[in-house]
């Protein structure tokens, strides 16, 4: 089973460069064009067949989920953050952006907040980004905590790509540490969930570094869900609730509190899979399978929600409450 599983990260990561966008190459070297070109083939011009791909996917993903059993827990995150280096951010326009709005701080020493990225026509970025006309939407500290993989890129598409994408790796690797140090029993259901894998791993958004913080706030000190609530504001339904952290109810009203900031941010836009990161991911504090269910369920229904009908229509559908 396990080497099933290996097999299918494998095949995610070979499946994400077939929605990379048409206006990008990432190497010159031919053997990397010919496999972009046969990745192209598949995402834009055989997108019912890639619909299926994905399916099968996330099918062996799920699979692999509820029956994998592994007790060499750091080697397996630590391959799995490995691929997530090596995937395309496939399902994440949000990600460019993450290192465009740095970009306008490190390259053009403007702020984010005020300025947009469709205000520096001549810069090549822009050309693969598809939030081009909105201003900086979320917290100080997330913008900061950006500017050390942007720095680092030294204005490098390619190296700032990774650099952002290592990011994301350690915070998975991070919240894997601290969900292991609260409840150890939990660390499968986060480590492997598939949401978890795809919105925040693989096509990573920054509710991933959001939880991480909030989890490192009850892991270790409620100042932590400070920086949480400043990469982006959904988490502050969770801050009063650090000052029950020994009643017996915590962790279930840490859930309840968690999905209330999903809903609420679909109602303010639309129905994204990533807003449930934060909820799925403290429901592995919880050994009640009722949470873990449910979890499982939101994350199998989300996936193929949103994304298959993209992947096999071309065509973003929106969803509302």
């Amino acid at each position: 089973m396990i080497l099933l599983y290996g097999l299918t990260l494998i095949g995610l990561v070979v499946y994400s460069y077939s929605q990379i966008d048409l206006n990008l190459t990432l190497f010159s070297h031919p053997v990397f064009l010919q496999f972009q070109n046969l990745m192209i083939q598949l995402g834009y011009f055989n997108r019912p067949f890639s619909a299926v791909v994905f399916v099968v996917i996330l099918l062996l993903l799920f699979i692999g989920y509820w029956r994998l059993v592994i007790s060499h827990w750091s080697l397996v995150v630590g391959v799995i953050g490995l691929l997530a280096l090596l995937s395309y951010p496939f399902l994440s326009h949000d990600f460019f952006n993450y290192m465009f709005d740095a970009r306008i701080v490190t390259t053009y020493g403007q702020n984010p907040y005020f300025l947009k990225a469709l205000y520096f026509p001549a810069d090549t970025w822009i050309r693969f980004m598809h939030w081009t006309h909105r201003t900086y939407p979320y917290g100080p500290f997330w913008l900061i905590l950006t500017l050390v993989p942007s720095l680092l890129g030294f204005g490098k598409f390619v190296l700032t790509l990774l650099n952002f994408k290592l990011l994301f790796v350690a915070a998975y690797v991070g919240c894997c540490y601290t969900i292991n140090k609260l409840n150890p029993s939990g660390l499968k259901f986060f480590a492997l969930n598939p949401l978890i894998l795809i919105e925040g791993l693989f096509s990573p958004h920054l509710d991933l570094v959001m939880l991480f913080f909030a989890i490192l706030a009850i892991y270790k000190n409620p100042l932590y869900m400070v920086l949480s609530i400043g990469i982006k504001y959904a988490t502050v339904l969770l801050a009063p609730l650090l000052f029950f952290k020994n009643k017996p109810w915590f962790v279930n009203s840490l859930i309840i509190a968690g999905y209330c900031g999903a809903v609420f941010q679909i109602l303010s836009r639309e129905l994204l899979p990533h807003y449930f990161l934060v909820p799925i991911g403290l429901t592995a504090l919880s050994n009640s399978k009722k949470w873990q269910y449910l979890a499982v369920l939101i994350s199998f229904i989300l996936l193929l929600v949103r994304y298959v009908p993209y992947l096999y229509s071309g065509q973003w559908y929106t969803f509302h409450i």
